[in-house]
């Protein structure tokens, strides 16, 4: 699908190509905040991404904006059955996360403007991440009364460390796309004029790469949260001898040898 515009217009569209499933984020009337036809349409849209036929996959958005988080005008907190909206909408959100963090492909998110609550969690779910220094990010959660969700107690410890992660939580300090990177929350910070350029090359570097290999590493290093040193040991004992019966492997030594970028 290509975006569109209009009053019938999705606010997230998904178009595979050439390897590449890209979701675009493009509720632009609410800057890309979690709620109203974007809430309808995220969960599946997800979904379709891990599922998707691609090596990678890009998250990414159109506006002002990644994602502030939820859309208070559509959570509405004064009236009746917002726990009720709360909870349906992470149950479908919650396993659309899960399987997309356990697909294969490599995700990359990339991000600007604001990032905050569950845009966080959109962000976080990627394996690399790509800001434009002009991102701000900030959990949010506690000076609204909340607690996180999409992921963000799960992930900050694991990112950030516990003491960072509950720093952030309670404090909901605001920071910038350099202090993110500081964090170890983004990978690669980038002059907002040349994010689209930048975004690019490091989908192309990571569409070439071999996406078996990726795939392994990316189930071996999640993995390792939970592992013992004996258990991990194992699984990278068999994860490394598959790889040798691969054809990336072969392509990837001759490449090597040949002195030319290999071709998988």
């Amino acid at each position: 699908m290509h975006p569109t515009s209009g009053p019938d217009a999705a606010s997230i569209t998904l178009h595979v190509a050439n390897g590449l499933a890209t979701l675009t984020l493009d509720y632009q009337a609410a800057n890309n905040a979690i709620g109203g036809r974007m809430r309808d349409e995220l969960p599946a849209a997800l979904e379709r991404l891990a599922s998707a036929d691609a090596r990678v996959g890009l998250i990414r958005a159109n506006g002002r904006m990644f994602c502030p988080g939820a859309d208070l005008n559509w959570l509405q907190p004064e009236a009746p059955g917002a726990d009720d909206r709360v909870d349906q909408i992470l149950a479908e959100l919650n396993p659309a996360l899960a399987k997309l963090r356990e697909a294969p492909k490599i995700i990359i998110a990339a991000v600007h403007g604001a990032v905050a609550g569950g845009g966080l969690g959109l962000m976080n779910v990627a394996d690399l991440v790509i800001a434009a220094d002009n991102a701000r990010f900030a959990t949010a959660y506690a000076r609204i009364g909340l607690t996180p969700d999409l992921g963000a107690s799960y992930w900050l410890p694991r990112l950030v460390g516990e003491r960072r992660a509950m720093e952030m939580l309670l404090l909901a300090d605001g920071f910038d796309a350099t202090r993110a990177q500081a964090l170890g929350l983004v990978n690669f910070v980038v002059p907002a004029a040349d994010f689209e350029a930048e975004v690019g090359k490091l989908v192309q570097r990571t569409l070439a790469g071999p996406p078996a290999s990726y795939g392994a590493i990316k189930q071996l290093v999640y993995a390792a949260h939970d592992n013992s040193l004996p258990a991990q040991l194992q699984a990278e004992r068999e994860q490394l001898v598959a790889a040798t019966r691969r054809p990336e492997f072969t392509e990837g030594v001759r490449a090597f040898l040949e002195k030319r970028p290999p071709r998988y």
